[in-house]
């Protein structure tokens, strides 16, 4: 069984997805402390005049340690008008701007009261069109709430039945090594190698939403983020033992 461990990001990036592609179970740790200014509740795009942030607004003041999956939308400000208004200028002239309308407008017009229901919806709608078709599940619901760090994650392994666990390549920073081949778990390193696409206006810039590849590449974003890197065992990714 491998896993992946992962914060419900915002409409996240290729590398997201490459990672749930490879996986047998993907966990959405949506158990741990929201990161202001992160990419929670926004991501990037690429747009004429630069790189943007697409934002969700939530409401912080106060609550400084709240979990991903307690942080409540700002849906008084009536944000979707604006966020649907840049999405549009910045991909209105892309060969699939009907591909990224159809999966972002129908999450927003739900009006969310939570921002991991907001991104749990855009998430399995990015997943859809991709065709990917692993398992995921919320690490909120795995009774792991007592542990932190390294172990949380050990936790999470042990859950699941993990005998692999793909770690982004922080974890060489954190992760306690010695405690998952205790328990019989290997550890394997996202080292992800950005691919290279056509994108509207001048030159390439990675590490865009999901949504920068879809109005650039349409249909064929599904063997992109497939294809773009092997992980583990059934590819070139670095592992613990090494």
């Amino acid at each position: 069984m491998m896993v992946v461990i992962q914060q419900p990001e915002h409409l996240p990036w290729i590398g997201f997805f490459n990672k749930m592609a490879q996986c047998d179970l993907f966990v959405y740790l949506d158990n741990v402390q929201f990161k202001k200014r992160y990419f929670e509740n926004r991501n990037k795009i690429k747009a004429e005049d630069g790189i943007k942030w697409i934002t969700v607004p939530i409401y912080s003041k106060g609550k400084y340690t709240q979990n991903i999956n307690q942080v409540v939308i700002d849906n008084e400000s009536r944000w979707t008008k604006k966020y649907m208004g840049m999405i549009e200028r910045t991909y209105k002239k892309s060969p699939f701007w009907n591909d990224v309308k159809s999966i972002v407008y129908p999450c927003l017009e739900q009006k969310y009261s939570k921002l991991v229901d907001a991104n749990l919806s855009l998430i399995d709608k990015c997943k859809k069109y991709l065709k990917i078709e692993t398992t995921t599940v919320l690490a909120s619901n795995l009774e792991v709430d007592d542990f932190t760090g390294s172990d949380l994650n050990l936790e999470i392994c042990i859950k699941t039945k993990a005998d692999i666990y793909i770690s982004g390549p922080d974890g060489r920073d954190y992760l306690d090594i010695d405690g998952f081949n205790q328990k019989g778990i290997k550890i394997v390193y996202h080292d992800f190698e950005h691919p290279v696409y056509p994108q509207l206006f001048d030159g390439f810039v990675s590490h865009m939403s999901i949504i920068d590849l879809i109005a650039n590449m349409g249909p064929k974003s599904s063997h992109i983020v497939r294809e773009c890197y092997k992980a583990g065992p059934r590819g070139m990714m670095s592992d613990s033992s090494n």
